[in-house]
């Protein structure tokens, strides 16, 4: 699409009123959040990083398709799965990635074949050990066995010229719905 045209500021316009819905979401549900546990949050420390969309750089577009933005000390979140946690990340702004990285650890199967896949014996199973193992276990999650998604810590690895790894977060509860 010829940015220029109508069609592609059309979709420049539909993509940017989408990432601002989404930013409004995530922090609508941080709000929320916040008001359960009776703790002020505090929008400034909040990382917001969207994927799967496009931004021009350089008088060039980049479509950012299963990744993220990884700007030289910008921080990202790069989630494994519900029990694996998500890794707080600060970006090292390689240039041959086009400054990203991975936004999550990706799918090893399609949630239709995870569904057809694994029972909930086996996710009861795959989640022992996890504090999550009374929340969102559950038939209605089956495609979100931690066994549908590749590996983090490899998927981590392969990204060390990526990203730095300032922190690990493993949950405490999912809400999933």
């Amino acid at each position: 699409i010829d940015v220029n045209s109508d069609l592609g500021q059309d979709y420049i316009s539909a993509m940017n009123y989408c990432l601002r819905w989404a930013l409004f979401n995530r922090e609508k549900m941080m709000r929320n959040i916040c008001d359960v546990l009776k703790v002020t949050f505090f929008e400034d420390t909040m990382v917001n990083r969207n994927h799967n969309h496009a931004e021009e750089k350089d008088g060039l577009w980049i479509h950012r398709k299963g990744a993220t933005h990884a700007e030289e000390g910008m921080l990202g979140v790069i989630p494994a799965n519900m029990r694996d946690g998500v890794f707080i990340v600060k970006g090292k702004g390689n240039v041959d990635a086009l400054c990203s990285s991975s936004h999550g650890a990706g799918r090893l199967m399609s949630r239709s074949k995870a569904k057809k896949t694994f029972d909930l014996d086996a996710f009861v199973e795959q989640m022992k050990g996890s504090k999550l193992s009374g929340f969102s276990v559950d038939t209605n999650f089956i495609d979100e066995c931690p066994e549908a998604y590749k590996p983090i810590d490899q998927v981590m690895t392969n990204q060390e010229d990526l990203i730095e790894v300032v922190t690990h977060i493993k949950p405490l509860v999912n809400v999933k719905g």
